[in-house]
Protein backbone atom coordinates (compact mmCIF):
# COMPACT_ATOMS: atom_id res chain seq x y z
CA UNK A 1 0.00 0.00 0.00
CA UNK A 2 2.81 2.32 0.53
CA UNK A 3 4.87 1.43 -2.65
CA UNK A 4 1.46 2.30 -4.53
CA UNK A 5 1.36 5.83 -2.68
CA UNK A 6 4.57 6.70 -3.55
CA UNK A 7 4.23 5.38 -7.14
CA UNK A 8 0.95 7.97 -7.26
CA UNK A 9 3.13 11.01 -5.74
CA UNK A 10 6.19 9.75 -8.28
CA UNK A 11 3.13 10.25 -11.05
CA UNK A 12 1.26 13.38 -9.61
CA UNK A 13 4.69 15.25 -8.91
CA UNK A 14 6.47 14.23 -12.53
CA UNK A 15 2.85 15.89 -14.23
CA UNK A 16 3.62 19.26 -12.01
CA UNK A 17 6.65 19.15 -13.14
CA UNK A 18 5.78 19.07 -16.83
CA UNK A 19 3.35 21.58 -16.02
CA UNK A 20 6.02 23.14 -14.64
CA UNK A 21 8.73 23.07 -17.78
CA UNK A 22 5.41 23.72 -20.33
CA UNK A 23 4.67 26.91 -18.68
CA UNK A 24 8.50 27.65 -18.28
CA UNK A 25 9.16 26.76 -22.00
CA UNK A 26 6.43 28.90 -22.62
CA UNK A 27 7.64 32.47 -20.91
CA UNK A 28 11.14 31.65 -22.95
CA UNK A 29 9.68 31.67 -26.11
CA UNK A 30 7.63 34.92 -25.28
CA UNK A 31 10.70 36.78 -24.04
CA UNK A 32 12.75 35.51 -26.79
CA UNK A 33 9.48 37.08 -29.38
CA UNK A 34 9.55 40.46 -27.08
CA UNK A 35 13.50 40.49 -27.54
CA UNK A 36 13.55 39.82 -31.10
CA UNK A 37 10.67 42.22 -31.63
CA UNK A 38 12.67 44.88 -29.95
CA UNK A 39 15.84 44.38 -31.57
CA UNK A 40 14.02 44.47 -35.04
CA UNK A 41 12.51 47.89 -34.13
CA UNK A 42 16.10 49.34 -33.29
CA UNK A 43 17.88 48.02 -36.27
CA UNK A 44 14.87 49.68 -37.93
CA UNK A 45 15.32 52.94 -36.55
CA UNK A 46 19.19 52.61 -36.90
CA UNK A 47 18.62 52.03 -40.80
CA UNK A 48 16.37 54.65 -40.85
CA UNK A 49 18.64 57.55 -39.28
CA UNK A 50 21.66 56.11 -41.76
CA UNK A 51 19.65 56.76 -44.63
CA UNK A 52 18.56 59.91 -43.35
CA UNK A 53 21.86 61.11 -42.38
CA UNK A 54 23.13 59.60 -46.16
CA UNK A 55 20.09 61.26 -47.90
CA UNK A 56 21.23 64.52 -46.45
CA UNK A 57 24.97 63.93 -47.42
CA UNK A 58 23.45 63.38 -50.90
CA UNK A 59 22.11 66.72 -51.04
CA UNK A 60 24.41 68.73 -49.66
CA UNK A 61 26.92 67.31 -52.19
CA UNK A 62 24.41 68.05 -54.93
CA UNK A 63 23.89 71.58 -53.25
CA UNK A 64 27.93 72.23 -53.69
CA UNK A 65 27.72 70.79 -57.38
CA UNK A 66 24.99 73.08 -58.28
CA UNK A 67 26.94 76.09 -56.36
CA UNK A 68 30.47 75.29 -58.38
CA UNK A 69 29.77 73.47 -60.97
CA UNK A 70 33.27 73.87 -62.86
CA UNK A 71 35.10 72.70 -59.27
CA UNK A 72 32.86 70.01 -59.40
CA UNK A 73 33.74 69.09 -62.74
CA UNK A 74 37.92 69.42 -61.99
CA UNK A 75 37.40 67.52 -58.94
CA UNK A 76 35.79 64.29 -60.83
CA UNK A 77 38.19 64.65 -63.40
CA UNK A 78 41.35 64.80 -61.34
CA UNK A 79 39.72 61.95 -59.66
CA UNK A 80 39.22 59.89 -62.60
CA UNK A 81 42.87 60.90 -63.57
CA UNK A 82 43.93 58.95 -60.51
CA UNK A 83 42.05 56.18 -60.35
CA UNK A 84 43.23 55.84 -64.42
CA UNK A 85 46.83 56.17 -63.27
CA UNK A 86 46.08 53.90 -60.36
CA UNK A 87 44.89 50.74 -62.58
CA UNK A 88 46.75 51.21 -65.55
CA UNK A 89 50.02 51.03 -63.28
CA UNK A 90 48.76 47.24 -61.87
CA UNK A 91 47.49 45.90 -65.16
CA UNK A 92 51.48 46.28 -66.45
Amino acid sequence: MAAEMSIEKLVEEIKNLRRDFSRVSDRVVDRAKEQTTEAAARVRHAAEDTWSEARGAAAGVAGRIEDQPLAATAVAFAIGMLLGLLLMGRKR
